[in-house]
């Protein structure tokens, strides 16, 4: 596959991608990585079929791939599919085309692949609707629909959400070990760290107004290791260069003030003034060469996220926060575990894990609906689906002014925040709709800073975060001193947020050492 100086440029008048050109070979695993809003879907979408951009993307250059089958799995399924089985959509390419019948002789491998990746054979057996799968269980099934078209080139868009650990672990070693040439964008550090060898780094600079791409073969950690020490190495050069041309300049204001002292005084003796005539015309021409003397730039990576929780904020100490008792929980009268037992006090961070289709976001609806008209908590919920919590007609700015009030210094406190979470001001005033699914997940974090919630109620809140910007988000989640139940199989979140880690399954909600 190639691509010769490809230009993206949104209808909006934002470049995303600017004269990228690149060749992809077997065994090639290139990572797509950047902040959320920088067009890393936008550019898998193009690779894979350029009509789907068309709506609000121009695109220029040459684009050659000789692969016939590929692979390509969505953010998110199309509700297109909502109505088909779990068969049906395996063996129907595209929504209102005829099946491909001849994928029935391949019946004992798509089973063989629905117990490599957890997958419940009864959502084969039964055809299951894929409107009653979960998250996980609908990434799963594309993947597994990929896997049986025998793909000459995969791409994967943000494939870790909502899978569980196990089948992460297994999606893992897929990548590393095919020579399939494959272009993902994750979220997922681990992933990245474990199986990427070439990086295209998109960035959005000086507040968006330039774009800019970095593509090198290399591994993760390396690419941010290297970047690091050339931002470390080029703020210290650009300190370096700036402070040789300004002693420069001092030194010859200097000479140039002793001159002029010294023509004042020679006014009445024309042989010095001639003298000091000429060596001030030199000290002046190397004025003007100094102004031309070039300097290194400071680097121009994009800004940081600079918000916090007030660290007022407080859950007390032996406070109860949740207790179950025997519950049972159901999804449209199926009993899926029969007894839950916990109760939960003080601030803690807690991160409930499971296998996909277990529960987990079914029990996280039911604490939410337990707990969200208590008058002793403040409580903030991101579900899985962002759609179910934001009003997405409205622009971020009038959203979260309907929670705070509408005079003109709480309007500026919403911008002021918006902006340290790298918000640009036509992102405020666009549509929630609009925003990309990593902005939307921003945004759920800058309401709960705003509104100042003690407890948090998370379903994946990093799962379309940026690798760039999880680590900041696990920081500011760290260091929240209210209580979390969160919901996630992002390694590092666990490792790093998590106080106590809850495994769901058959057994109840138990308390467990992830290894």
């Amino acid at each position: 596959m190639k691509l010769n100086d490809i230009t993206l440029e949104l209808k909006s008048g934002r470049k995303i991608v600017k004269n990228l050109s690149f060749t992809l070979n077997d065994n090639d695993k290139l990572a797509i990585i950047g902040e959320e809003g920088n067009g890393k879907s936008t550019l898998l979408k193009y690779v894979y079929d350029e009509k789907l951009i068309e709506v609000y993307c121009y695109y220029s250059g040459v684009k050659d791939i000789s692969k016939e089958r590929i692979g390509y799995l969505e953010q998110s399924l199309d509700n297109s599919w909502n109505a088909y089985g779990a068969l049906d959509y395996i063996i129907t390419p595209n929504v209102g085309e005829e099946p491909f019948y001849e994928l029935y002789n391949k019946l004992y491998q798509i089973e063989t692949l629905f117990k490599t990746y957890n997958l419940n054979l009864s959502i084969l057996s039964e055809n299951q609707i894929i409107e009653t799968l979960s998250g996980g269980e609908k990434i799963k099934l594309q993947f597994i629909k990929i896997l049986i078209n025998e793909p000459e080139l995969i791409l994967l868009d943000e494939p870790t959400n909502d899978i569980d650990l196990d089948t992460i672990l297994l999606l893992e070693n897929f990548i590393k070990t095919t020579s399939t040439p494959i272009i993902y964008v994750s979220h997922d550090e681990e992933l990245l760290a474990n199986t990427a060898n070439i990086i295209l780094h998109l960035e959005q600079i000086k507040r968006k107004t330039e774009m800019k791409f970095t593509y090198l073969k290399t591994d993760y950690s390396s690419y941010i290791d290297l970047r690091s020490r050339q931002l470390i190495r080029q703020n210290k050069e650009a300190y370096r260069t700036r402070k040789e041309k300004e002693e420069k300049r001092q030194n010859l204001m200097h000479q140039h003030l002793l001159v002029e002292n010294d023509l004042d005084r020679a006014v009445r003796q024309p042989g010095w003034g001639s003298i000091l005539a000429k060596k001030m015309k030199n000290i002046k021409a190397m004025e003007k060469k100094l102004e031309k003397m070039p300097v290194v730039d400071y680097a121009q990576p994009e800004e940081a996220i600079d918000v916090f929780f007030n660290p007022d904020i407080k859950f007390p100490n032996g406070k109860i926060l949740l207790e179950l008792k025997d519950f049972t929980l159901t999804i449209e009268d199926k009993t899926l575990i029969s007894s839950i037992n916990i109760k939960l006090t003080g601030p803690k961070h807690l991160c409930i894990i499971g296998k996909n289709g277990c529960g987990k976001t079914t029990l996280m609806r039911h604490i939410y609906q337990q707990l969200k008209n208590r008058l002793d908590i403040k409580l903030g919920y991101m579900p899985q689906n962002y759609e179910d919590e934001l009003t997405i007609d409205l622009t971020p700015v009038a959203y979260l002014q309907s929670f705070m009030g509408y005079d003109k210094e709480i309007k500026s406190k919403i911008m002021s925040c918006l902006a340290a979470m790298n918000f640009q001001a036509c992102e405020m005033e666009n549509k929630i709709r609009d925003l990309s699914g990593g902005q939307k997940a921003k945004f759920f974090l800058i309401k709960m800073i705003l509104l100042e919630y003690n407890v948090l109620l998370l379903d994946e809140p990093t799962r379309n975060l940026s690798p760039l910007s999880n680590p900041v988000i696990r920081d500011i989640l760290k260091e929240y001193k209210g209580a979390i139940i969160a919901i996630s199989h992002d390694r590092k979140f666990i490792n790093e947020v998590a106080e106590e880690i809850y495994e769901l399954n058959e057994a109840g909600l138990n308390l467990k050492t992830l290894n």
